[in-house]
């Protein structure tokens, strides 16, 4: 089976939206450097909790506008859209705000620790006629389409199982050990959670062992999901551990794998189902690597406004609820 070419948009296609930019911290400014460098988008204004800081920020990253609240922000001609990056537990609360003053919503995933919120606040985003979606970036990658075709080939067959990882030693992050801001099942884990959903949907159980911190976070876990297909995916997830970040996807036919880490720009290996098995690689040759990928979800966005969608054909809203559910049962069980 040959590489299938990954679905492109042309520019025409792409309306430049001007962006607002709420809670600058460090995944916002990987976001702005993206968007700058590498994508087409305007980023026109910014807002924080410190002036200084939204300063410091628009001052580094070329902004016009800093806004002294985020509700001032929400209001102004100047933005399109807004792109929040607060901590875990504030996301709904300024997406509400947003998008009740008729804004275009990104929020950085996960939406939220509880997927009955979300479904509220996605709800309101289509009563407003407004896109709203969860910063699951990886789903814009040039190599996400590429993984949908070959999922959807005769050649590769059903996808029967799958292992994920995603554990890096993050003790020395502060934000991810301290509740309200993080939580390595959400922060970390939900990209293996979302690669899972990619490949076969909602699961029918879940499974989980792993271990508590002192102060009731979970510091990682071992996971199964089991489907009514009768396929089952296994989700390695540690914020203490550090081990290969690699998805492997075996199919009737042939499997599939995404090297290291598998949630950026990376390789992918095609390979038959032998012991010694012969294989073939691509990756997509573009400049954008690592965390410089996060344009491409900007660009999509854009792409989605200019259809009138109020969702991402690649990460609908009911599959960021489902996610969160995931995450939700994985961590009561722990």
């Amino acid at each position: 089976m040959e590489f299938p070419a990954p679905q492109t948009l042309s520019p025409e296609s792409i309306p430049v939206l001007k962006w607002g930019i709420v809670a600058p911290g460090e995944i916002a400014s990987m976001f702005a450097d993206a968007v700058n460098t590498y994508g087409s988008q305007q980023i026109t204004s910014v807002a924080s909790r410190s002036v200084e800081r939204a300063h410091a920020f628009a001052l580094q990253h070329s902004i016009d506008n800093v806004f002294a609240s985020y509700d001032d922000l929400f209001a102004s001609d100047a933005v399109d859209a807004v792109y929040i990056a607060n901590h875990i537990d504030g996301h709904l609360e300024l997406a509400n705000a947003a998008l009740h003053a008729g804004k275009h919503v990104l929020v950085e995933k996960p939406l939220h620790y509880s997927s009955q919120e979300s479904r509220e606040t996605l709800a309101l985003a289509r009563e407003k006629g407004l896109l709203m979606t969860e910063a699951m970036w990886t789903r814009y990658l040039p190599q996400a389409s590429v993984i949908r075709q070959i999922l959807d080939s005769a050649e590769f067959g059903r996808p029967e199982h799958m292992m994920v990882s995603f554990a890096v030693d993050n003790r020395a992050i502060p934000r991810l050990w301290e509740k309200g801001s993080g939580g390595i099942t959400y922060d970390m884990g939900i990209y293996a959670i979302a690669m899972a959903y990619q490949v076969f949907g909602a699961p029918s159980t879940v499974t989980a062992t792993g271990r508590r911190t002192a102060n009731g976070l979970d510091e990682g876990s071992l996971v199964r999901l089991d489907y009514h297909s009768g396929a089952a995916a296994t989700l390695m997830i540690s914020g203490v551990a550090s081990f290969p970040c690699d998805a492997a996807i075996s199919g009737e036919r042939l499997a599939l794998t995404l090297d290291h880490p598998f949630f950026v720009p990376t390789t992918l290996r095609l390979s038959d189902k032998e012991l010694y098995h012969s294989e073939q690689s691509w990756s997509d040759g573009q400049a954008a690597r690592g965390h410089s990928g996060l344009f491409y979800q900007a660009e999509w966005f854009a792409h989605y406004v200019s259809q009138g969608l109020t969702e991402s054909p690649v990460h609908p809203h009911e599959e960021i609820v489902s996610n969160l559910e995931v995450a939700e049962e994985i961590y009561r069980q722990i």
